[in-house]
This record gives structure tokens, sequence and C-alpha cells, in this order.
């Protein structure tokens, strides 16, 4: 039954990726079934595979998800070094063009009084072109990325802007770039969720993405000073998930560990403001260790406790299991959070700075420049870092000497946390899993085949 309007969740859908390869052959056997003799040039051959492409990776990993487009001709910047492919805003005129053929569903942009906030159009493949992509014979090997793919991405705060390249952005794009393909190789998932994507507190669905997960290192100013490493699909889950499923993560379908940095929280409590935050037992009754970090951070980063609240308020979800919980009942624990915590909460409200998640980052790009030369694959989500057992200690001994170095502690070991069993059998690099005391799912099962 096709769905109408108000069932389509529009949220779940991504931004078009001007830096993909177009030097691909699997999507031409497509390309040739769509008549377009009168629209024909090497512009619109270009554009046209472009968009198919995209269409087709959409698909490919979720039916339900779409494609964020602009219809304006502001929405592209051919020139510019994010757009290896000179994309431009003829792509207005292919995407007509296949909305006038019926082979995409449209979705037109609209100002969203509710938010607050204009939003894009929508595409996503109509059931004419799916039954041509059903027919499509991937390789075993797909190379997603064009060879001039940016990965270093400078910002003014809000939107990409241009930069020029100097010894310290060439040094971060080599190390950025071997991650990527470090990545590209391996396979990080949860076998236990059968859907191809994650629930987020907000609802929004985060795509466990096959094709469209690039680690960016994003800067303002210079490259080493407030930088975040995001656009993988782990990147953009969130806390109250995590603390459900933190163990249920495997990488390259082998034994796993994830190290968790909140450990070190009090520590860097200690070197940034001074004192010693110790976690109450009736505190983590309520919150999880991870929770109770991003609580403090809140608290001493807002300007006043009604600032604070309505942080906090806003992801009810992020921190309290009972999504039903009133803003009464949340004002109350907060007060008796605080109350209970005076020697951390008389910081709160006065103009303190916790660069918290800058310091995570920090931590993870210097592990990434141990780890990435030696083909040993380490993924950061949120405050935890996961990568396969048969390299933990050596992820191990890399992390000591960086906290050691950066929280200027003598002894500052970190452990780490085995995630759970899925009762390996091969000693293959990608296993096969046998009667697994944790189930997998045919999603998931599927997917290894692919990094077989």
């Amino acid at each position: 039954m096709k769905k109408t309007d108000d069932q389509i969740d529009f949220n779940f859908s991504r931004p078009i990726d001007v830096q993909i390869n177009l030097e691909v052959e699997f999507i031409n056997f497509v390309l040739k079934e769509i008549n377009y003799e009168k629209e024909k040039n090497l512009i619109f051959d270009k554009h046209l595979k472009f968009l198919i492409l995209e269409l087709f990776y959409c698909w490919l990993e979720s039916n339900n998800q779409m494609l964020s487009v602009s219809m304006s001709k502001r929405g592209y910047l051919s020139n510019s070094r994010y757009n290896p492919n000179k994309i431009s805003s003829y792509t207005i005129r292919v995407i007509n063009f296949l909305k006038k053929e019926n082979y995409i569903q449209f979705y037109p942009g609209f100002f969203d009084s509710i938010r607050k906030k204009s939003r894009l159009s929508r595409i996503k493949a109509s059931d004419k072109l799916i039954n041509l992509f059903k027919n499509i014979k991937l390789p075993p090997k797909i190379k997603i990325n064009h060879p001039l793919r940016e990965f270093l991405i400078k910002t003014d705060g809000k939107k990409k802007i241009e930069y020029s390249d100097d010894f310290e952005t060439q040094d971060v794009k080599e190390i950025i770039y071997n991650y990527n393909e470090l990545i590209s190789k391996t396979i990080i998932d949860i076998p236990l969720l059968e859907e191809p994507y994650v629930n987020r507190h907000d609802n929004k669905k985060i795509i466990i993405s096959r094709t469209a997960s690039n680690a960016n290192y994003i800067f303002q100013g210079s490259p080493f000073k407030k930088f975040k490493i995001e656009g993988c699909w782990w990147n953009r889950i969130d806390l109250e998930f995590l603390a459900i499923y933190a163990k249920f993560f495997i990488v390259n379908d082998s034994p796993t560990v994830f190290f968790d940095l909140s450990e070190k929280f009090n520590i860097f409590l200690k070197k940034k403001i001074g004192i010693e935050n110790i976690f109450k037992k009736k505190d983590l009754e309520n919150f999880g260790r991870s929770q109770i970090c991003y609580l403090i951070i809140k608290g001493v980063n807002s300007k006043n406790f009604e600032s604070f609240f309505r942080s906090v308020l806003t992801e009810k979800k992020k921190y309290f299991k009972n999504e039903g919980l009133p803003a009464k009942e949340i004002k109350n624990r907060l007060h008796v959070f605080i109350e209970n915590n005076q020697f951390i909460s008389n910081y709160f409200f006065r103009s303190y700075r916790l660069n918290w998640d800058e310091y995570l980052m920090d931590v993870f790009y210097n592990l990434l420049k141990k780890c990435v030369p030696a083909n040993i694959p380490v993924y950061l989500i949120k405050d935890k870092i996961y990568s396969p057992k048969t390299f933990s200690e050596i992820v191990k001994s890399n992390l000591d000497q960086i906290l050691k170095l950066t929280l200027s502690e003598k002894k500052n070991e970190i452990g780490f946390t085995d995630c759970a069993s899925y009762n390996f059998k091969s000693k293959g690099f990608f296993s096969r899993m046998f009667k697994s005391s944790n189930s997998s799912s045919r999603r998931y099962i599927e997917r290894v085949k692919t990094y077989k």
C-alpha cells in the first residue's frame, strides 16, 4: 500500500553527496534503459548519472530513505573544492526530467512553521526506477568516493568555506584520507538490529550506512583548534541508544572491545577546574556515567539554572528513561542532583567552560596518528573507542600514552570492556557466526557477506 504524505518520514533523509565517484560501470545498465535522447548532452549525461547513482545508493541503504535536494540555483557551488565532480544547478533540470518521466517521487520543499526553518525538497526512486535497480549486478568492491574527495572541511561555524592548503592541512589530510581508506575496508555494526537504522531520542532515524560513512575533519581557523571528526553513521547516535547498546557493537564480525573515556572525566575535571568529582551511587541510580558527565558539562557551561533546565528538557529522553516525565519532576531531579553534588555544582553558572567533546576529539585524533599507519581500525562513538579485540593491547598502550600526556598524570592506565560474544567460529578476518547467544539479524548477516 502506498504511503500518504502524512505517513512519510521526511526527516529520514540525507543530502545528496556531490563527492561520489562517477567512474563506475554497474549503473550504466540503468542509464541505457532511460530514454533521454531529447535532453542528451555531456552535461546532462553527467548529472543524470550522478542523480541515478545517488538514488541507487539511497535505495540500497533503505527503501524508505530520501535524498534532500535544492531546487534553487543558490544551492549549488560547482567551482568549490568540495565539489570535484563540478555538479551544478543543472541538477534541477535533471530532477524535473526524472519527475516528468515518473522515475522519482518528488516532495517539494516548504517552510516548517513549527521549527521555523525552510525544508529542502525530497526525492526518492519510484517503483519504475526501483525495478531497474533490482536488476543491477554489483561488483564485489565499489569505489564510492571520488579520488579527489575532500575530507578536510573548513567552516565559519555554519557553512563550508574555501581555504588554501599548507603544511598543517596536508598533515591532517594524510591521516584522515588513510583513515577513510581503512574504514571503507572494515565493518562496524550492531548485529541485533533488524532494521537498517538506529532510532535516536529525537525520533530521527540514523541509517546504518553502507555507502555514505565518511570521516570528515571539520575545523574553524587553525586545523588543530575546535575540530571535529564526524560524518559516519556512528557519530550521529545518542547517549540513550549507546547506554543500551554499548556492548553490542562489533567490528569486522569478530570479538570487539571498547575503552570508556568517561572513566577519565574525574581527572579531566581536576585538571580543568581543580576539583575531583566522585560518581555517587545515588546519582548512578538515576543517570548513567556518561549522562552524569554531560549533565555536569551542561551545568558548568550554562549561564543560569533556567538555561540548564531548558537544555536538559529539550533532550529529556537522552537523560530519563521515562519519556512522559513531567517538566516539574525533571526540574526537581536537577535540583536534587545539584544539591547532592555541591562540590561540583558550585562551579555551575559561573562562566567556566568545559570542552570535554573537544578533549575527546583530541585524544581520538592522536590515537589515529598511531593506529592508522598500523592498519588498526578504531572508532570513536561519543565517549567510547571501539577496536577489534586482537588489537586491544596495542590500542590500550597507545591510549595510555596519550592520556598520560594530555592529563598530566603519571599513572593513567585505561581498561577495556569486552563487547557481547557472538561465538565466533572462524579465525578469518571476517569470521562466520553460528548458534550465537546473541542472535544476529538477517540484515546483518547479508551485510557481512559483502565484506568477505
